[in-house]
Formats: C-alpha cells, sequence, structure tokens
C-alpha cells in the first residue's frame, strides 16, 4: 500500500489520537473526526485533515477509501460501521480496532459484504504508548482486503508486532484470548505482591523486588515493569481504590471457554476476582487497578469516589 494513502480515522481517545500521530510520523495522510472537536483541531495542527461528521470525512476521502475505526467497542463502533455501510462504496475498506466481541465483528463483516465494502478487524495492543510507538495487531478478514492495508499495520506496529490471523473476526478472538490471559497473570502479580506486603517481614521493598525480577529472572516483563512503576509512585497504593473493572474481554472468554468445553480455572479466577474486588479494600486488588491504570491508562476510582 501506498504510504502517502489517505487514510480516514473515526475516533480520538487515548488509542486514536496516538495511533493518529503514528500514522503520520509513518508517512500517511489522515483525515480524523471525532465526536468533540478538541482532539481533531489538536491532530490538525500537527498536519491531519479534520471532519466534523463519519459524512464529511468520507466525502474527503478518495474513492477505495480505508477508515479506521477506533471507539470503545460495542454500540459506539456498532454505530459508526452501521453509517458508513450506508456512506462507502463497494471496495472501499473499513478497519476496526476497537475491542469488539469477535461475534460481532463476524456480524459486521456479513453486513459490509452485502454491500461490497470490506471489513479487517484488528486487535490492537499496547495501550496509549503502543498506539503512539508500535502496537501488536492482530487482524482478520478476507485475504485480499488484509493484504490491500498489511503495510499499513506493519508500519504502526512494532517490528515483527503484526499477525494476519485467519478469517473474520479472528483478530478480535486473538486479542480477546490475549487479554483473557492478561487477567490471569495480573491477578498473580497482584496476589504475589499482596503476600509480600502482609507477611512475615516488615517493609519488603517492593519496587526493588519488581526491578530485580524484571532483570533475568524468569517471570520477567512488562507488567512486573509496570508493578514497580506503580508502587513507585504510590508505595502502598493509599490512593487507588481496590475497585477493578472488567471491560468484557475476559467475560467473553470464560464464555466461549464453555461454549466449546476448554477448562478455563485460572482465568475464571481472575475474572470473579475482579467482580469480588467491588466490595474490599484489599492491597491486591489495588495493584490490580493500578496495573490497568499504568499499562492502558485505564482510570482508577479513588477514595472517596
Amino acid at each position: 500500500m501506498d504510504k502517502g494513502k489517505e487514510i480516514g480515522l473515526i475516533g480520538l481517545g487515548k488509542m486514536g489520537r496516538n495511533l493518529g500521530q503514528n500514522m503520520m510520523r509513518n508517512g500517511y495522510r489522515i483525515i480524523v473526526q471525532n465526536r468533540s472537536k478538541e482532539p481533531v483541531e489538536e491532530l490538525a495542527s500537527r498536519g491531519a485533515g479534520k471532519a466534523y461528521t463519519i459524512r464529511e470525512l468520507v466525502e474527503k476521502l478518495e474513492p477505495r477509501r480505508i477508515v479506521w475505526v477506533m471507539l470503545t467497542a460495542g454500540e459506539p463502533t456498532e454505530n459508526a460501521i452501521r453509517e458508513l455501510s450506508e456512506l462507502l462504496s463497494g471496495g472501499d475498506i473499513v478497519i476496526d480496532g476497537s475491542n469488539s466481541n469477535y461475534k460481532d465483528s463476524a456480524r459486521m463483516y456479513e453486513l459490509l459484504k452485502s454491500k461490497g465494502i470490506k471489513l479487517v478487524d484488528a486487535g490492537c495492543s499496547g495501550g496509549p504508548s503502543g498506539a503512539l510507538n508500535g502496537m501488536s495487531t492482530m487482524v482478520g478478514g478476507d485475504a485480499d482486503a488484509v493484504e490491500e492495508v498489511e503495510q499499513l499495520f506493519r508500519d504502526v506496529s512494532v517490528k515483527d508486532g503484526y499477525l494476519f490471523c485467519g478469517p473474520a473476526g479472528s483478530g478480535h478472538f486473538v486479542k480477546m484470548v490475549h487479554n483473557a490471559i492478561e487477567y490471569g497473570m495480573m491477578q498473580s502479580i497482584a496476589e504475589g505482591l499482596e503476600l509480600m506486603e502482609n507477611g512475615p517481614y516488615n517493609n519488603l521493598d517492593l519496587p526493588a523486588i519488581c526491578d530485580l525480577w524484571d532483570n533475568g529472572s524468569v517471570i520477567r516483563g512488562y507488567l512486573i515493569e509496570l508493578a514497580s512503576r506503580a508502587l513507585k509512585k504510590d508505595r502502598h497504593l493509599d490512593g487507588i481504590m481496590p475497585f477493578v473493572p472488567d471491560t468484557g474481554e475476559g467475560r467473553w472468554s470464560v464464555q466461549a471457554a464453555i461454549d466449546h468445553d476448554v477448562p478455563f480455572s485460572v482465568i475464571t479466577q481472575s475474572l470473579f476476582e475482579r467482580f469480588s474486588s467491588r466490595s474490599q479494600r484489599r492491597f491486591g486488588n489495588r495493584m490490580l487497578s493500578a496495573l490497568r491504570h499504568e499499562f492502558g491508562g485505564h482510570d482508577v476510582k479513588k477514595p472517596g469516589e
């Protein structure tokens, strides 16, 4: 795909705004649209074209359009795709970069296919930092459609961070399972750190221990790094309520495991722990909430809120 190709980008939240900058840095011309004007104006000041409605965005793009939707999964994304289905032409491509349920992705694929429009589902991991500097991108859809935009995915992803997973919905399915695994890993880190916080040795230096583990140990990795970062900001996490939301992927994965008779014990329990967190003030749950904030910029619930 020609790097000079113009891309329409709908949704300029934490991920979309950074993704737009990533695209421009990689030589793409973009037209951006968002419900509120401030992020549109911000990216326009950096060289993006601007549109204030989805219709205006479509009208400004040349035929054989490519529109990347980076909205909240569920109704916002589905509404945008349905509107695009009435505005785009045969051969145009819609990329759904949200954390959509893979079943919804497959359903939207069929809707667009009936009108000759191609849908590519892109599960994007790496949080706002990844959107800006290079994501891990899991993609599903028809092979010919994916081939048309494959260079775009490679450009906005880290080196070796793009994979064509298979048919429509498979990109979001793989991302769903990724997030479910993340639930289990985060739960394990939170429980281990809680044992050290409340165990037989007083005043263990948890940030230093996390830094140690992140240098050569078997459990080194990004989540350990983020645990250290969170603890350095607030050693006992007193500024965070142990209220840990879930955004859907864990629930969908547990349901898929039930549907396909797959044992899913650890991840299912980690989901249930999130439910229980909403009525307990445990250190481990504050750690879970802090980790979500560090990697994804998710809001934390603070005392008194």
